[in-house]
């Protein structure tokens, strides 16, 4: 998708996601040392079912491999995602 950035909140308590400038979603998030615990995914109703929940958990685990971080989830979603593909995310699931 065009035209998305992220960004990570002045207290490290969300994930936030923007599209065309106006925030679509985010994770809320807890960064407690080298672990991000991920409580829960919100996205704007009439984003939902686009892809970008998905779009929000690769850039999570994209800053978690970045930074060596391991992802404790528990956000349904994300935990969901995690079980589904234990290989792409093997190595920064904190279970």
């Amino acid at each position: 998708m065009d035209n998305v950035q992220f960004k990570i909140s002045e207290y490290q308590d969300e994930l936030q996601m923007f599209k065309d400038g106006e925030k679509v979603g985010y994770m809320s998030i807890a960064v407690d040392g080298r672990l991000i615990n991920v409580y829960y995914t919100k996205i704007n109703p009439e984003r939902e079912g686009q892809g970008y929940a998905k779009l929000l958990l690769d850039e999570l685990v994209r800053f978690a491999e970045e930074k060596d971080y391991m992802i404790d989830p528990e956000c349904d979603f994300v935990r969901q995602q995690l079980e589904n593909h234990p290989k792409r995310y093997k190595g920064i699931w904190h279970d």
